[in-house]
């Protein structure tokens, strides 16, 4: 069977709160009560442990690596951000350079050149200039396309969070203003009845007066008569009457 409560709060009609000790004391009661309610659970356990990528075997090595603190094997390969001249082998610089004629123009090329894996060396060079020279050209279009189109895009998004902004205040005055409708409400309603109330209290506090008196008039009359019994005792005992016996009806 579930306890049944009864709340008679009227704070627009009872003042007792302004009376001294009065709020102390209701402090301390609201603070052993808050003592007992039970506390706020931990967030974190609120949710149950999702393991991410439990299919994917190559994200869930990666994920293990970065736990475990250890670098990455191999390593990201930096040099393709970079725009490094070629280096020319050792044994190659100190080959002397070969000289060819065709017609009237003398080409020298040098000695790296000439080796297969100088070749090589140019070749990656050239290679990596090329994705760089494309990631640049990339840069630049997406560049002109924000210039384009950057700031009508940015004033839309605004746009849409200047809504939603506007809708959030709109639901929070409109809780507001329930809250303050219900106030009211509820102060008219108990000022309504305070007048009834006060008379129903103070026609309590006089029944409860005359109530008081009726008893502590029925207990000196319970005196009196029981003195009026030990008088009467001593007389007929001084007399040498018996006492009257009471008729039973």
């Amino acid at each position: 069977m579930s306890a049944q409560f009864s709340l008679d709060a009227l704070p627009y009609v009872d003042k007792q709160i302004d009376e001294p000790g009065v709020r102390t004391q209701v402090d301390k009661l609201i603070a052993s009560e808050m003592k007992r309610m039970p506390k706020p659970r931990d967030p974190a356990t609120l949710f149950p442990d999702i393991e991410l990528f439990k299919d994917n075997e190559m994200i869930q090595q990666e994920l293990d690596r970065v736990r475990r603190g250890k670098p990455m094997e191999p390593a990201l390969d930096m040099t393709r951000y970079q725009l490094e001249p070629p280096t020319q082998p050792s044994d190659a610089t100190s080959s002397a350079a070969a000289a060819t004629t065709t017609g009237a123009e003398t080409i020298t090329p040098s000695a790296s050149e000439e080796l297969p894996e100088g070749r090589a060396t140019w070749l990656k060079a050239i290679e990596n200039a090329n994705s760089q020279l494309e990631h640049q050209e990339q840069r630049i279009i997406n560049l002109e396309l924000v210039q384009k189109f950057g700031s009508n895009a940015w004033n839309v998004h605004n746009y849409q969070l200047e809504y939603d902004l506007s809708l959030s205040r709109k639901a929070v005055d409109e809780k507001k203003t329930e809250v303050i409708e219900l106030n009211k409400l509820r102060k008219r309603d108990q000022l309504e009845v305070a007048e009834s109330l006060q008379r129903l209290e103070a026609k309590w506090a006089e029944m409860i007066s005359s109530t008081l008196q009726v008893e502590v008039a029925s207990g000196s009359l319970e005196v009196e008569l029981a003195q009026l019994k030990a008088y009467e005792a001593q007389l007929s005992k001084e007399l040498g009457v018996p006492l009257a016996q009471p008729q039973q009806q």
